[in-house]
């Protein structure tokens, strides 16, 4: 199985945790529309929100909890991540870390691309990707301004994968 491939099966794997988390951060309440509009929850944009997904294992958290990567090069030449993140083909970013076992999401941001684009950051490091189909690049969160991530969220520590949390579902439901 190639990287690509694990990457996507793992991301179906969380798809409802996926949905969840920017279900959470894209759809709002105000008391106002309830009150005078009938209007429980909206979406306040017109236009489509483009989402990039990365989810990243267990190791990687421990080791790197504040960075996160994005595929640079692939020997073939055809266009990475990086190159649809500087053309503006995408909007935002969810990057998450899932437990051992892979049952459930630990952590995740997401973070507003279009601040990426105006930092314009040099990566910390460019490695190959196991297996070595592509390169990837590493960043840090410090490396850009606050305002970049516009949601952090991380499962408590009391919090067990058997049981989901009351804003993230499981990954198994």
């Amino acid at each position: 199985m190639t990287g690509y491939e694990q990457d996507i099966q793992l991301e179906r794997r969380f798809t409802k945790n996926i949905k969840a988390a920017l279900g959470g951060f894209f759809f709002g309440q105000t008391p106002y529309m309830d009150q005078q509009e009938a209007t429980d929850f909206a979406v306040f944009t017109m236009a489509a929100v483009k989402v990039a997904v990365r989810l990243r294992r267990y190791e990687y958290m421990v080791r790197y909890p504040d960075q996160f990567t994005i595929r640079w090069s692939r020997p073939s030449g055809v266009k990475t991540e990086i190159d649809k993140v500087r053309l503006a083909l995408v909007d935002y970013m969810l990057y998450g870390f899932v437990d051992e076992g892979q049952t459930c999401l630990l952590q995740y941001v997401i973070c507003d691309l279009a601040i990426f684009r105006a930092a314009e950051p040099q990566p910390l490091c460019i490695k190959p990707n196991v297996p070595p189909d592509s390169d990837f690049a590493a960043f840090g969160l410090w490396q850009f301004p606050a305002s970049f991530v516009v949601k952090r969220w991380q499962r408590k520590l009391a919090q067990s994968c058997d049981r989901p949390s009351a804003r993230e579902p499981d990954a198994r439901g």
